[in-house]
């Protein structure tokens, strides 16, 4: 199996390259989520690491469409239907809200998620006061924390990194 760190550095590394470069990262995106499917992962590990890589490697709404598309058929081939069920679902309750609020909490919930899951990688157990810390960030604050996770060398330096609650930096 391979690494899912090396998988979320991946992304992140490619989200950076293709900033202006809308089908270049299409094609990085899709070729990540492809390697989800053929890396031996758990369905939750693809889950969360599909959510991931689809929350920081944003794309315009028609390149979007046709990598929702692209999924769904490399499910049928795979017989793995992970992803479309899982955002088919995601997208049936945001409609019952009637807003884009359970998106949101969605990406915060799996951004949150994966900033634990790279600091615990990197610098062992977090206490809770931290975790709760970070629980209050915003999605975009989580997600500028990633570049700080993949380099910062130690959690003290980290955490002095950390913007305060309901700061928008």
């Amino acid at each position: 199996t391979m690494n899912p760190f090396a998988t979320v550095i991946m992304a992140h590394l490619k989200t950076q390259e293709t900033s202006r470069d809308p089908d270049a990262r299409y094609d990085w995106k899709f070729y990540l989520i492809r390697r989800l499917f053929e890396g031996g992962y758990t369905r939750q590990d693809v889950v969360n690491l599909f959510h991931f890589i689809d929350w920081i490697m944003r794309l315009p709404k028609d390149l979007d469409q046709r990598l929702r598309e692209e999924i769904v058929q490399m499910e049928t081939r795979t017989a793995k239907p992970y992803i479309s069920s899982f955002a088919r679902l995601e997208r049936e309750e945001g409609r019952e809200e009637g807003r884009e609020e359970g998106r949101e909490e969605g990406q915060h919930a799996s951004a949150l998620r994966i900033l634990l899951h790279l600091l615990t990688h990197r610098f062992a157990p977090l206490s809770d006061e931290l975790q709760q810390r970070l629980a209050q960030l915003t999605a975009d604050q989580l997600e500028q924390l990633v570049d700080v996770t993949l380099s910062t060398p130690s959690l003290d330096e980290f955490v002095a990194a950390l913007p305060a609650a309901g700061d928008a930096r």
